[in-house]
Parts: C-alpha cells; sequence; structure tokens
C-alpha cells in the first residue's frame, strides 16, 4: 500500500529538494505539500509546479508574520488560541508521514492536525543545506515542555530517517537513519527543465569576473561583520565593473547601489539553479561564510576559485565554528577544496587579489 505524505517547505532550495526527493526517493508513494510565504512569490512558483503532476494536492499557507514574530507570548497564544491564523487551510486527507526541516508553529500545528486523523503518524526530516550537516538540529526543550504539557506529539521521538544529499560528511552522530537523496546533476534535463519553468529562470549571463555572496548579517539584524566595509575595499581592488554582489534573499534593502556596485538582477532564483545552468569556471566566488559557494562541490564538482574570508572582518561569523572547520575537512577528503582559500587576515587577502586581478 503506498504511503501517504505531506511536506512542508519554506524556502527556494528545500522546494528543490523536495522535488528532488519526489521524483526519486518518494516516487512510490503519494504526496502532498504546503508551501509557505517565507520566501518571495511562492504562490505563483505552486502555480506553475501543477501543471507537472508531482504532488496530488498543493497547499499555500501564509504563516510568514506569524512564525517570524519575535514575540513569543503573543506566537504560543495564537497557536494554542487561533491557530487557523497559522495552518490557513483545511487538511482533509490521513497521512502517514510528515516531512519537514523547520521547527515552528506551522510544523506544530501541521502534526497536531494531522495526528487527529492517525496518532501513528511520523515524520522525517530532509536537506536543508551546510546547517544540516553541522548540528543535528532539534526541537528546543521549551517547546518540547510546552507540547508534553498540551499532550501533543514529540516530533523528535517521532522523527524515522533524515534524507541528506552526502550522508558522509555529517559532523554528528545522527540518532536516526539516514537515506540518501539524488545528488543535483547538470545531465539531469528533466529536472532541469521542471526547476527553470517553475522558477521563471532565464540565462542572464554574469560579466563580471567577481561575484560576493552577501549573507544575512544585515538584513536579520544580527552580529554587524563589517561586510559592507570589505565589500567595498574588493570592489576598489578588482574594480567596480567587474563585482557584482549576489544579494541575500531575505535582504530587502540594497546597500550596494549608492556605491556604483551591481547585484543580481535574478532575485526569487537560487544559485543552485543558477550554477546548474551555467559555466562558472571563469568567476571567482567571494563570501564571509555563506554556504552557497559550496554547491560547487557538493553537486556540480566544479572547479571555481572560491574565497572565504571569515578571517578578514572586525568580527568573526557565528557560522564559524569548529563544527565549521569539521566540515571544511570532510569536504576536502571527499572532494578536494585546491580552489577554496581562506586567507588569515584582510591584508592577506587584498594581497592575492591584487595578484589575481593581474593574471
Amino acid at each position: 500500500m503506498k504511503k501517504k505524505n505531506l511536506i512542508i517547505v519554506n524556502t527556494y532550495f528545500q522546494l528543490m529538494t523536495i522535488i528532488n526527493m519526489c521524483l526519486n526517493n518518494l516516487k512510490e508513494d503519494v504526496n502532498d505539500l504546503i508551501v509557505t510565504d517565507k520566501s518571495a512569490d511562492m504562490e505563483e512558483k505552486i502555480n506553475k509546479l501543477k501543471e507537472y503532476n508531482i504532488f496530488e494536492n498543493i497547499y499555500y499557507v501564509k504563516s510568514k508574520d506569524i512564525c517570524i514574530d519575535k514575540n513569543k507570548v503573543k506566537k504560543y497564544l495564537t497557536y494554542l488560541f487561533d491557530r487557523k491564523k497559522i495552518l490557513t487551510v483545511e487538511l482533509k486527507e490521513v497521512y502517514d508521514y510528515l516531512y519537514f526541516f523547520n521547527y515552528d508553529l506551522l510544523t506544530y500545528c501541521t502534526i497536531d492536525e494531522i495526528a487527529k486523523k492517525n496518532k501513528n503518524v511520523k515524520c522525517k526530516k530532509y536537506d536543508e543545506g551546510f546547517i544540516s550537516y553541522l548540528y543535528d538540529v532539534k526541537n528546543n526543550n521549551i517547546n518540547n515542555i510546552v507540547r508534553k504539557l498540551l499532550l501533543r506529539k514529540n516530533i523528535d521521538r517521532s522523527i524515522e530517517a533524515y534524507y541528506l544529499y552526502h550522508p558522509d560528511l555529517i559532523c554528528y552522530d545522527s540518532k536516526y537513519p539516514i537515506e540518501k537523496i539524488k545528488v543535483l546533476d547538470k545531465s539531469d534535463e528533466k529536472l532541469k527543465s521542471i526547476y527553470n519553468n517553475i522558477f521563471n529562470y532565464t540565462k542572464d549571463k554574469i560579466k563580471q569576473k567577481y561575484i560576493f555572496f552577501e549573507e544575512s548579517f544585515f538584513c536579520d539584524g544580527g552580529k554587524d561583520v563589517n561586510d559592507l566595509e570589505l565589500i567595498l575595499k574588493i570592489a576598489e581592488t578588482v574594480g567596480k565593473e567587474n563585482l557584482l554582489v549576489k544579494l541575500h534573499p531575505r535582504n530587502k534593502i540594497n546597500r550596494f547601489a549608492e556605491y556604483g556596485i551591481a547585484t543580481n538582477k535574478t532575485i526569487g532564483i537560487p544559485w543552485e539553479l543558477i550554477q546548474m545552468n551555467d559555466d562558472f569556471s571563469d568567476k571567482v566566488l567571494l563570501t564571509i561564510s555563506s554556504g552557497s559557494v559550496l554547491a560547487s562541490k557538493l553537486y556540480f564538482n566544479d572547479n571555481i576559485k572560491t574565497y572565504l574570508l571569515f578571517n578578514c572582518t572586525d568580527k568573526m561569523s557565528n557560522m564559524v565554528t569548529e563544527k565549521y572547520f569539521e566540515y571544511l575537512k570532510k569536504l576536502e577528503n571527499k572532494f578536494g577544496l585546491d580552489n577554496f582559500i581562506i586567507p588569515k587576515n584582510e591584508e592577506e587577502f587584498l594581497k592575492r587579489l591584487e595578484k589575481d586581478k593581474n593574471e
């Protein structure tokens, strides 16, 4: 008997991964999809996705404002007394499994709802980029206590498996069985065609040699690592005309326009898809600690010169931990990272950049 799955997706990369899984790992199951508004224009994307009959039912849920609200009291009161503001659709099916990555109010509401019809429903998690490999992300203790008091299902204890692209790269002892996802492949024309249509991809050749990947430091209001100051020095070294900044998807403010630095025009298209369609071997990728630059190795085994610049800022990125270095070491052992450069400081980096420019 076919399994009936409900899958929650919040980001572009999650959507890419789940489509891939449903065409491969879960192709014998019946799959329904919940897509949220946490990423821009998701409703438009799922309207195109419906053309392919990969999912039996697709639900669009506007839960972003509540799920990201920093007022925890307000969030929990909504969860307790007005749950229809979170799970805004009616789920009529009986599900065997819930697939998710994010522990948030929507996940809680969804499993509570489907458990009414199947108290034995189980959970499975799936890959969300390199954070999935650094830490065994779990529900926090407060949420577990609240759910226990409310006689709700313990989500972590209900997890049966974890789906990852590269199970051999995890930096912790997983208590769940690991299932392998088929790695993205430039030669997979069927999958690429589906992605291109859903994300409205059109090839926009990047003319600049240097591509800097902005991170969420600014838009999340977190630690100030002075990334703008570093980017301006890069522009001065290589020339503004040779530098493109790929804006972080959640950043609504372009900090670079006033300095005459170009930014990406392809908004709403994941970098993994852009790289799946093009050859960037003549480019140089730069970032402080973004996992996006690792796509060249993780999915396509491309050899692109890449600078990781976490030693070149006044404050260290929160992502750079012992686990981060362990992960890079595993990457090096598996793929080789000859083209990945980690300068010891800003001075060394700018000297190398000056030398690269003249090569």
